[in-house]
């Protein structure tokens, strides 16, 4: 029988652990009803499991852990290493038994108890996890990891009262915080006890007496209650002490909107959006929340855009307010605003990742080549290991005519790549790579390259077009070319230069006819206005009409690829004048 590593199946908590309890819970064994000689075997035995399991021979220490068990059946330390094993072989029954027994029989192990409450927890068993969690807690006070434990699962169990006794113990260990007080607050109101809810903020608020904020949560929450008159008094305790205070002017806005006080709240809304004295953060999460209103109430983008307009002339330019505004003109299709927004974003925050990435895809869009180079320039600058960048670079000086500076590029690019790069960007890298090279002359560093890119996507169509295209004109690995090119068409029944390429390869295979067969599929509709069908496709169809005897048909496409004069051979003239298929 061949053990699964148990490190691979058990929780982290545990294995963080089951080191030390191989240790530690030798400690604990109760041998009073063993003889001289059977402990000295138990002790033997034992240290040879332990040795086993620390060297990753499991098979072994599993055995000689339940040899333990014949020869001391209530052996603690080795009842909890094979609960630990069964749980590694997926027995759960076997596992939870050898577990609780071990905890049974030490009570006071924290490692037993952490291990058997680990399987409960990770089996959603929260009714037999919790009583174990408790011991826990009793044996080790301090640990208010399990304390937060226990007060999801009666959370869970809808026990707010003993959630709430749970929360009282994790604030002695730590003391009074805002977190821990909403929660008791929300389960006091759970149980209909508001007046101890509510004493619950008071008492916060008591222990934070220089910040008002505290207070202020106390107005909020009666608000959310309900009780505006409450939540008013509140509110003007603070105003009187701290009338600036950010919070109390942020809850005004919801006691006005609560309250129905309109004129109110819109200046009040106003003062925190254009004012100097709010928050960056604040005026952002503000503005959001007016444009999503706007939005429900189904108002004219061009109040929206005002009241962006009026806020960048009141207050300074941030990162997060132009985001939002980008945001906004992306929804509304204001594609002419969106890159001088994120222009400005990026003068505010030269490294601002999103921004480089959307004006790089804006201007891939646009075919705006020269501005992908500008702004990927840029971003290899701040993230010189971000291969998207160097892919785009590449391919833009690649459209502008820049052919050695493109595969300067690339060739910087590949060295960034990583074991999680998007294989996709890769194999495209590759695939203009090997176009690249093999225009520049360098066969065998184009074949590699085409070679690289299929290793990181198999179904390049491109690559295996161009790649299938290029062994024919070498007249090499023809069998090859054929299978990938016949994969192309398989993908793309219609792609005439998919079909051609097909084609041509039958054609040097010396399969004429099937060579026509197929090219007769490029031929069909208006040819010489296509613009899928160059000169070079056309003289490809002379070609093999040739060779099928159909000259008349021949010097029909030759003198048709004269007409486009795009990617023609040098003889294509002598063979119109002599009427006959010429051999390169």
């Amino acid at each position: 029988m061949r053990m699964k590593s148990f490190f691979l199946y058990w929780p982290e908590t545990v294995c963080a652990v089951l080191l030390l309890g191989l240790v530690s819970c030798a400690g604990g064994r109760n041998v009073r009803d063993l003889t001289a000689e059977a402990q000295r075997r138990l002790d033997y035995y034992y240290m040879e499991a332990t040795k086993s399991k620390l060297a990753g021979n499991h098979d072994d220490a599993f055995v000689l852990y339940r040899h333990c068990l014949d020869i001391k059946p209530d052996a603690g330390e080795a009842l909890y290493n094979l609960g630990l094993y069964y749980a590694g072989l997926d027995d759960s029954l076997r596992c939870v038994s050898h577990l609780r027994r071990a905890a049974d029989l030490e009570p006071d192990n924290i490692y037993y108890k952490q291990a058997l409450a680990s399987f409960y927890l990770q089996n959603r068993d929260n009714l037999h996890a919790a009583p174990v969690l408790e011991d826990m807690a009793r044996c080790n006070p301090a640990r208010s990891d399990v304390l937060a434990q226990l007060v999801s699962i009666y959370v869970g169990q809808e026990d707010y009262r003993k959630a709430i006794h749970a929360l009282d113990r994790i604030e002695t260990l730590e003391g009074k915080n805002a977190s821990v007080s909403m929660e008791k607050f929300r389960f006091y109101r759970e149980l209909g006890e508001d007046d101890k809810a509510f004493a619950e903020l008071e008492s916060l608020a008591g222990e934070n007496p220089n910040d008002l904020a505290y207070k202020v949560l106390i107005g909020d929450q009666y608000l959310l209650a309900d009780r505006p008159d409450k939540a008013w008094a509140i509110y003007d305790e603070v105003r009187q002490k701290e009338p600036e205070n950010q919070a109390l002017r942020l809850s005004m806005l919801d006691y006005y909107k609560q309250t129905g006080q309109d004129s109110l709240y819109q200046a009040q809304l106003d003062d925190l959006l254009y004012g100097k004295g709010t928050d960056g953060r604040a005026r952002a999460m503000l503005m959001r929340n007016y444009v999503i209103d706007c939005e429900n109430a189904r108002k004219d983008s061009t109040v929206v855009l005002a009241a962006f307009d009026r806020m960048f002339q009141s207050v300074p330019e941030t990162v997060d307010m132009l985001m939002l505004y980008v945001s906004y003109l992306q929804l509304k299709h204001m594609d002419g605003m969106v890159e001088p927004a994120l222009e400005r974003i990026l003068k505010i925050e030269p490294d601002n990742q999103a921004a480089l990435y959307q004006l790089v895809q804006l201007a891939v869009r646009a075919d705006d080549y020269p501005k992908v180079v500008d702004v990927c320039t840029r971003g290899i600058a701040h993230y010189p290991d971000q291969l998207p960048y160097y892919f785009y670079l590449g391919f833009s000086y690649y459209q502008l005519g820049r052919q050695d500076k493109a595969l300067e590029v690339f060739r910087k690019g590949v060295r960034q790549i990583k074991p999680d790069t998007d294989r996709g960007i890769v194999s495209d890298m590759y695939s203009i790579m090997g176009d690249l090279y093999y225009s520049n002359g360098l066969r065998d560093s184009a074949f590699i390259a085409y070679d690289a890119c299929l290793s990181y996507n198999p179904d390049n169509i491109g690559c295996l077009n161009n790649y299938a295209y290029y062994l024919s004109l070498e007249r090499k690995d023809l069998d090859k070319a054929e299978e990938m090119s016949h994969r192309t068409i398989v993908a793309e029944p219609n792609n005439k230069t998919y079909i051609d390429t097909y084609a041509w390869i039958l054609f040097v295979k010396g399969r004429y006819s099937e060579a026509k067969m197929y090219m007769d599929r490029v031929l069909v509709g208006d040819v010489e206005n296509d613009e899928d069908v160059s000169g070079g496709v056309l003289e490809h169809a002379g070609d093999i009409y040739a060779r099928c005897g159909d000259m008349e048909g021949a010097l029909k496409y030759w003198k048709m690829a004269r007409e486009k004069g795009e990617d023609v051979s040098q003889l294509l003239d002598r063979k119109i004048r002599e009427k006959r298929y010429i051999e390169e």
